[in-house]
């Protein structure tokens, strides 16, 4: 058991004894001048003296990618490095504490810049000349051959992300970006400035195959864009703070080299944030603001295709405004045209008021003038009769009988006709019922007949076998066929026919019946047929010239037509035609 214990002993000393020191200080690669070289070997000196090997040790150089990796596993509490790789690691907890301070006589250099190279033979000397070159660097995280580079370029206006045709990086020494310009592998590369004339007198050969391009500057060396702060001290996240002070107090008081250079306070960084704001990268990813060229030139296709979309939405809503103003504009005018056409179909049905009420006055007066001389005329020839009889004697009261019931009859006929007129002056609808035409055309024939008087005029009547019915004012409709026979006598009459004849036929269909009134008078001329067919006027040569008129207005009021036809041999054809009576 005690040999157990003593054994674990041993191995926890000895583990102690090879242990590495307790705060880890790393240096990262870059461009050191032999006087900063020497000064990083003396903080290191130093620091051993004051903390102790044990306490305290310095590693490098590292190369920038593995001591990132190293930041980010906490195997390191401190680092050297350039502000610009310092500042990149912000959001890993990276606090700069203190910054190289060289002597008088250094010039400046930890203001330090980038130089751009290219092969020796190469045409390219300005900036713009290098858009779509093939890049070389070292590391992505190398500030001063990438970062500060693509940021100069970003201030000239460039996209970098698209200004060179591809950027490779091979992470070896920086003298091999020389080599890759040399062979032709590479375009364009970029490493700080005051390198290339410190190589010169190391490798002039190498040096010598490239030459410095895009120069803003040749003091204190060939320098292509701004320039920043160099080399800091920085913490870890992981950082002791008890310790960070000691050590930031200890490098404080570090005496000074016999050049002068020293360690002090950090000062202003701003020019770092402001090439990593305006690249959009490290704290200022995302944070810088847009403009209306990286826009375009991120979403140039969608930009294009919404342009093409937006035109074609403009030209639409164009053709469709336009088309709304047509149709608006036919919609307006159309009316307005109807406006005109009621307005004018409103005057238009007031003209035929006012000439109806004037045609119903020339029919009142024509219907008595044609209708009322008939029963008249037959009443003063019975009663002359009866008078020349009582003069010759005494009358038969047989006689006397028959005709005082001819004059009753014809007086109420006369009486009839008066209130046929009041009615249609009153524009009272007649009273029809279903009649057949053969008894109401035949009592017609009988009252015409009655006045014939001794005018040789042979009536030829013809009626429908099938005694077709329809619905008919009796009295209206004997005085249509009334008018026009007597309308056909006084033609022929005129016409001084030798044999004066009138045909009457009652004909009918399924579905109408038709009454046809023709004589044998001459033939009728073009101009007359065309005067009677258009203001139905009679052929004689005396009257009121508007029978016809009146038949028209009688047979439209039964539902029917009247229509004049020229006969075969001479003579007017009057057709009558009416709708067959249908019970259902």
């Amino acid at each position: 058991m005690k040999r157990l214990i003593i054994s674990m002993f041993l191995l926890l000393y000895l583990s102690g004894c090879t242990a590495s020191a307790e705060y880890v200080i790393g240096i990262g690669t870059g461009a050191m001048a032999a006087s900063q070289k020497l000064f990083f070997e003396e903080t290191a000196k130093y620091l051993e003296k004051e903390f102790g090997a044990r306490t305290i040790e310095l590693k490098g150089p590292i190369a920038l990618g593995e001591l990132k990796e190293l930041i980010r596993t906490k195997q390191i509490d401190y680092f050297i490095s350039s502000a610009g790789f310092a500042r990149l690691l912000g959001e890993e907890g990276v606090r700069e504490l203190v910054i190289y301070r060289p002597g008088p006589n250094e010039q400046d250099r930890n203001e330090l810049g980038s130089t751009f190279f290219v092969a020796k033979d190469s045409k390219i000397n300005t900036l713009a000349g290098m858009k779509g070159k093939r890049f070389i660097a070292n590391d992505p995280n190398a500030f001063y051959s990438y970062v500060a580079p693509l940021g100069e370029i970003s201030y000239a206006g460039y996209d970098p992300s698209a200004f060179f045709s591809s950027i490779h990086f091979q992470y070896k020494r920086p003298l091999d970006l020389f080599k890759a310009l040399k062979d032709g592998s590479a375009d364009v590369a970029a490493l700080p400035s005051c390198f290339w004339e410190s190589r010169l007198m190391d490798n002039p050969e190498l040096a010598n195959a490239v030459k410095p391009a895009a120069i803003v500057s040749e003091q204190p060396c060939y320098r292509s864009t701004r320039t920043y702060p160099n080399w800091v001290l920085s913490s870890t996240r992981g950082a002791d703070p008890a310790f960070t002070k000691r050590l930031v107090a200890a490098l404080l008081a570090m005496p000074h080299l016999p050049d002068g250079a020293s360690w002090s306070v950090q000062t202003d960084l701003s020019r770092v944030d402001a090439v990593f704001k305006q690249l959009n990268i490290a704290q200022f990813s995302g944070a810088k603001p847009w403009t209306i060229r990286d826009f375009l030139q991120k979403y140039s296709f969608s930009v294009f295709v919404f342009t093409i979309f937006l035109l074609g939405l403009l030209t639409f809503t164009g053709f469709l405004y336009f088309q709304l103003r047509i149709r608006s504009a036919q919609l307006i005018k159309t009316l307005k045209e109807k406006f005109h056409a009621d307005r004018a179909m409103r005057e238009t049905e007031a003209r035929l008021l006012s000439l109806q009420k004037i045609t119903t006055i020339d029919h009142m007066s024509s219907m008595i003038a044609h209708e009322l001389p008939q029963p008249l005329g037959a009443i003063l020839a019975y009663s002359e009769g009866l008078l020349r009889l009582q003069k010759t004697g005494p009358v038969d009261d047989e006689l006397l009988t028959e005709m005082l019931i001819k004059i009753v009859f014809q007086t109420r006929k006369a009486e009839e006709i008066v209130t046929s007129v009041r009615s249609y002056a009153k524009e009272q609808k007649l009273k029809k019922s279903p009649l057949s035409v053969n008894e109401v055309v035949t009592e017609a024939v009988k009252d015409f007949t009655s006045t014939l008087q001794d005018y040789p005029l042979q009536i030829e009547f013809e009626e429908d076998p099938r005694s077709p019915i329809c619905s008919l004012a009796p009295l209206e409709f004997e005085l249509a066929v009334f008018n026009l026979l007597k309308n056909a006598k006084e033609a022929l009459k005129a016409q001084k026919a030798d044999e004066p004849k009138v045909f009457i036929k009652i004909s009918s269909g399924e579905t109408h019946c038709f009454v046809d009134i023709s004589d044998n008078g001459a033939v009728i001329s073009d101009s007359d047929f065309e005067r009677m067919g258009s203001v139905f006027k009679s052929g004689k040569a005396s009257g009121l010239g508007i029978g016809l008129s009146i038949v028209r207005s009688i047979v439209q009021n039964h539902n029917g037509s009247l229509v004049l036809e020229r006969g075969k041999n001479g003579g007017l054809v009057c057709r009558i035609r009416l709708p067959i009576f249908n019970a259902e």
